[in-house]
């Protein structure tokens, strides 16, 4: 589904860091374009983030980043020891269609919403059981804890449609970190992101978790992120875990 266009800021993410709703990350921001792209939208307004096609490159126009992005809600933004940080939360799929350069030096870019189209949670659960027994196996093989399968279970309920959109989020937070870079390629998760329904969505994550071939190192990188985020998960619902990273 499509809506209205609307221009926003525009932060681009390199280092293979992708953005997806229901996400929260925390950003600390170092160049001055993207400090400019922050202020640009102040507490309680939206950016608009698209991963760099090259996750070591540079944004240098519409080309450089994929045509499919997110807004995401500014939900605090302040200084802390000389480093400009917000806190943001991922709420809708756009299109990047329109970049204009601004004096500042970050872009302001037109986006039309893009929604998943409706469908029956009952079309989606048999699919949500495939992808969680891959993950299970997937699991398995890179030697990470039983308990990150109900860590997953905790972020994306199967009890309703939000739990399945975040499903596929939520597996690749447990299974790999921005810092360093995840070892699944932006370009295969961006897929996910550009899946045209919920369900081809659900599909695309089950081929990734057949064919995925973890590092020898994802358990040792993994553990102990994921203990400590099964020692807090009687505190509260658990989602798409927060993560800092700059830009």
């Amino acid at each position: 589904m499509t809506g209205q266009a609307a221009e926003y800021p525009l932060l681009p993410l390199g280092g293979g860091v992708l953005l997806a709703p229901p996400m929260a990350r925390a950003f600390g921001l170092g160049r001055p374009e993207s400090i400019a792209a922050a202020k640009a939208a102040s507490v309680g307004g939206h950016l608009v983030f698209g991963s760099l096609r090259d996750p070591e490159g540079e944004m240098s126009g519409a080309s450089s980043v994929f045509g499919v992005g997110v807004t995401a809600v500014v939900i605090e933004a302040g200084t802390s020891q000389g480093v400009v940080r917000i806190f943001v939360e991922a709420v809708r799929r756009v299109h990047l269609r329109t970049f204009t350069l601004q004096p500042e030096g970050f872009y302001r870019v037109s986006v039309e919403p893009w929604d998943d189209p409706p469908i029956r949670e009952a079309e989606l659960r048999p699919l949500h059981d495939r992808a969680l027994l891959r993950f299970e196996v997937l699991c398995r093989r890179a030697g990470l804890p039983a308990v990150t399968t109900k860590l997953v279970l905790a972020g994306a309920s199967a009890d309703r449609i939000a739990g399945f959109r975040s499903l596929p989020w939520v597996m690749l937070s447990y299974l790999g970190r921005d810092s360093p870079p995840h070892w699944i390629p932006v370009a295969q998760r961006q897929a996910l992101l550009e899946a045209p329904s919920l369900s081809q969505r659900l599909r695309l994550l089950i081929k990734l978790l057949d064919e995925a071939s973890p590092p020898a190192s994802l358990a040792a990188d993994m553990t102990p992120f994921i203990l400590r985020a099964a020692s807090s998960m009687s505190n509260g619902p658990q989602g798409c875990p927060p993560s800092g990273v700059q830009c």
